[in-house]
């Protein structure tokens, strides 16, 4: 918003004719200061800093033999505004997590949008690649660099840097997600705040070894000469041609891997496809999978399904790239549902505080969790 913008809705909000949504904007809008401001302020407090604000602002009260003439008044007034609406808006608003409800928030440009095609690609010779976010994916060999759709991957170093079977990354960040087809064929869907690491070509290589940090989606290229391997936090998982979903997230638990299709060696466990691997400190522990809650993220949903208030919050805070802060008790209860990956965050919050269990404030980019 522009100064004027912000004069104008603050003398809404001080006339008391100012809306939900111009409620807040202005709240948003002062969210993007961090200066400390006074604590804990009574309303009479606040109301009176407000009027005596005002009266300097539209020049009440202040005698013309001093300032000068009224079109001088104006002038200063008029500084004043960009001078005094912050402090206004700090003593009537702001506190340490200060917030705005989800409803309040709903529709504005002040919501936080959901994730999108976002990643990096590192070469070997430590060249980072910032991908194209109007691309989904990218196809790598030992020829070429390009994106799913054929067009090439813009790196002069490449030719010099990707000798066989040097090392490539492809990470996204929080609220990013991208595709990958892999020299061998394999196809890998990579979540969000995730990094897979391959080589350049498998040729001549007796295992087709990959490492993973946080998820990723397989579908793996058949190849029984070569198995494929890949290597997470305390697993190992090798397989000949199948597809599954590795969750390997360090906030996490547990590591999960889950198959869908064909055959698996977890750490010398065989998996058998609906069946899903937990890897906790006194072993692997084998369960039957929730295939709509595993593949929820990949089909394009936030699948929850009877989980506590924390699992939920990690799943929003990766995708939209929030930082989730809990005041008071958590709550207890567990949640369950559906969300597309392409809505807003206020929609997302709105459907988990249908429940009546749990409610939510946005400050910034800060979700505040309470009862």
């Amino acid at each position: 918003m522009d100064d004027n913008e912000v004069k104008e809705l603050l003398n809404r909000y001080r006339l008391g004719t100012a809306t939900d949504e111009d409620k807040a904007l202005l709240e948003s809008w002062y969210l993007d200061f961090e200066e400390p401001g006074p604590e804990e302020l009574s309303m009479d407090e606040r109301l009176r800093a407000v009027n005596a604000a005002w009266q300097h602002i539209n020049g009440d009260n202040i005698p013309v033999t001093k300032i000068g003439s009224w079109r001088t008044v104006a002038a200063v007034a008029s500084i004043l505004v960009f001078l005094l609406v912050g402090l206004i808006f700090l003593l009537i608003n702001r506190n340490s997590t200060a917030g705005i409800d989800t409803a309040q928030l709903a529709h504005t440009k002040f919501d936080i949008a959901p994730g999108n095609n976002k990643a990096t690609l590192t070469l070997a010779n430590g060249k980072v690649i910032n991908l194209s976010n109007n691309q989904s994916g990218v196809m790598i060999n030992a020829a070429s660099l390009v994106y799913n759709d054929g067009s090439k991957i813009d790196t002069s170093a490449k030719s010099n840097s990707s000798r066989d079977n040097e090392n490539i990354t492809l990470n996204t960040p929080k609220g990013g997600t991208y595709q990958l087809l892999m020299p061998d064929g394999t196809r890998v869907w990579l979540n969000a705040a995730s990094s897979i690491t391959f080589p350049s070509t498998f040729s001549g290589l007796k295992q087709r070894n990959v490492q993973l940090t946080g998820e990723a989606y397989f579908e793996v290229a058949k190849n029984k000469a070569v198995p494929f391997r890949v290597a997470s936090t305390g697993q190992v998982v090798e397989v000949l041609g199948t597809h599954f979903d590795i969750n390997t997230y360090a906030d996490e638990p547990l590591a999960k891997t889950t198959l869908l299709e064909g055959s698996i060696l977890l750490n010398k466990t065989l998996l058998k496809p609906g069946e899903q691997a937990r890897v906790t400190p006194g072993g692997v522990k084998v369960v039957i999978a929730n295939i709509d809650e595993t593949m929820g993220w990949k089909n394009n949903y936030i699948v929850f399904e009877d989980e506590k208030i924390e699992s939920v919050m990690r799943k929003i805070a990766r995708w939209y790239n929030v930082e989730v802060i809990y005041e008071g008790d958590k709550p207890a209860d567990d949640f369950g549902g559906r969300v597309s990956r392409g809505a807003y965050v206020s929609e997302v919050l709105k459907k988990l505080e249908l429940t009546n269990k749990v409610h939510f404030k946005i400050a910034g980019r800060r979700i505040i969790v309470t009862k």
